[in-house]
């Protein structure tokens, strides 16, 4: 006879190596720090700038600033299809967040941001949290 669920005892979660933790707040942070500053890119207007373009990379940021805490998220649960994914988006974010501060439309916010996602990056890409992951 099989025993009910409430009879079972809860499982322990998996312990996470300490540089999963911290590379994934790294990223946390990093994609609420683009998410806001792609936010107030895109709902300012500066005089010496195309209206066009600042507002969408402000909005291209933010989007990619979601996509960053999905994966971020998912990543966390120990599947490295998503672990993978999060890099090459935080990659391109990267490029894109370097191109349109060359023309001067990125807000501070969204330059720290990338910094976070930078360390964030390359903890998660430390090969002890490949190893940890099965890779």
């Amino acid at each position: 006879m099989p025993s009910s669920p409430a009879s079972q005892e809860p499982r322990p979660a998996p312990s996470r190596p300490l540089v999963a933790t911290v590379g994934f707040g790294f990223w946390l942070v990093a994609a609420v720090l683009l998410v806001v500053g792609g936010m107030f890119a895109a709902s300012v207007s500066l005089p010496g700038a195309d209206p066009l373009l600042l507002r969408g990379g402000g909005v291209l940021t933010a989007l990619a600033g979601f996509g960053m805490a999905y994966l971020a998220g998912r990543s966390r649960t120990g599947d490295p299809r998503f672990r993978r994914a999060a890099i090459a988006l935080s990659l391109a974010t990267m490029v894109i967040v370097a191109l349109t501060a060359r023309l001067g439309v990125v807000h501070i916010l969204t330059v720290l941001g990338v910094l976070l996602l930078i360390v964030g990056t390359g903890l998660s890409a430390l090969p002890q949290r490949r190893e940890d992951e099965g890779e």
